[in-house]
């Protein structure tokens, strides 16, 4: 891991609304929640992160839409996050990094956390209460003919072990191509150990 510059928190809630967007599983709810608010894609794909006004909204949104600054959902007991970092991972970084504590991804990297396990469990065929892996193969696939993602987002307490907080299907599909795991831009947050063990 190295890191490549400082980040920042309206960076981080950008990009995390960058892949909720294209994601099967949550495009629909944020566009519930866009539409809740009054708010339109622009706001995401034309954003200036120089601009407070627009800063102030996507944190709103994040906020309507998963619960960050409202100690809800997915952001419940979330920790202060004390410096954020743009780090570039590669492949001898992949055994340091975790999912969090939830039970299909437990279940599907049979209790180790790791995406490497997951991967293993995946190439296996094994299917974890019954959702189909075709989403982590199909992803895995676009990896390897040389497609790219928004950029992940983990915690860290000592940038040594990393949590995941949004990105969980991206890294379980580079977990299932290591090879292609090669400088991909992650936001870092550091967090204390004692506030990252509470969340997860």
């Amino acid at each position: 891991m190295v890191i490549v510059r400082k980040s920042s928190e309206n960076e981080m809630i950008l990009e995390f609304l960058k892949a909720e967007s294209t994601s099967v599983r949550f495009c629909e709810q944020l566009a519930e929640s866009m539409e809740c608010l009054g708010v339109t894609q622009a706001l995401i794909d034309e954003a200036n992160l120089k601009n407070e006004e627009e800063n102030e909204k996507r944190k709103k949104l994040l906020g309507h839409f998963r619960g960050y600054g409202e100690n809800r959902e997915l952001f419940e007991r979330f920790p202060e996050v004390s410096e954020w970092n743009l780090c570039k991972f590669s492949g001898k970084d992949l055994e340091h990094i975790r999912y969090i504590d939830y039970s299909y991804w437990n279940e599907l990297s049979k209790g180790t956390g790791k995406p490497l396990s997951a991967a293993e469990t995946i190439r296996q065929g094994t299917e974890i209460f019954g959702v189909s892996n075709e989403g982590f193969l199909r992803a895995a696939e676009y990896i390897k003919s040389g497609g790219g993602f928004p950029r992940l987002f983990f915690l860290t307490s000592d940038y040594e072990n990393f949590v995941i907080v949004e990105g969980h299907q991206r890294m379980t599909a580079y977990a299932l191509v290591p090879e292609c795991f090669k400088d991909v831009e992650v936001i870092v947050g550091r967090c204390t150990a004692e506030a990252l063990k509470k969340w997860m």
